[in-house]
């Protein structure tokens, strides 16, 4: 009697199959017959903007590149800022523009530098004979005095402790 059961349960999953694959193919023909010929599927192409064809010569030329700043200082800055997985051409992107940032504080740096030994050398007068090298031969030292208007020039305001110990 079991093997009698057995077939009862069968036969019924089998209609309700047979009548559930009836109901789709009644439902798929209302739909119209998708076409199957080469010529619709076809893909236009989209011609490439000035600005998208700049993009992607950049992007080439930096993968190339090695920044100063290095790409996984950049990603772990950017990770413990709150982003997560970042795009590799976007963390070279934040690598060479913080290379620019600072190197442009670095130049300004130095031209306040120049100025101010300038304009120590005018106002007193006299000059030494260490003085008279050529300009190109001469080392400058970054100094705060010559860091805090750069980085002022740029946003960021810098002040020294009022002691030192």
């Amino acid at each position: 009697m079991a093997s009698d059961g057995e077939d009862m349960d069968v036969t019924p999953v089998e209609s309700e199959v047979s009548a559930a694959e009836t109901e789709t193919e009644a439902d798929d023909a209302h739909l119209p017959e998708p076409d199957t010929d080469d010529e619709s599927l076809e893909v236009e192409e989209v011609p490439v903007s000035s600005e998208e064809a700049e993009m992607e010569e950049l992007l080439g030329q930096l993968e190339d590149y090695t920044p100063t700043v290095p790409d996984a200082l950049t990603l772990r800055i950017l990770n413990s800022s709150g982003f997560g997985s970042v795009d590799p051409r976007i963390v070279r992107i934040i690598s060479v523009s913080a290379q620019k940032f600072i190197s442009d504080i670095a130049n300004d740096a130095l031209q306040h530098c120049k100025t101010r030994t300038t304009n120590i050398q005018h106002s007193s007068g006299h000059s030494s004979s260490k003085d008279k090298k050529n300009p190109k031969d001469r080392k400058y030292t970054l100094a705060m005095e010559d860091l805090v208007p750069a980085l002022a020039d740029h946003g960021i305001t810098m002040r020294k402790p009022q002691y030192f110990v």
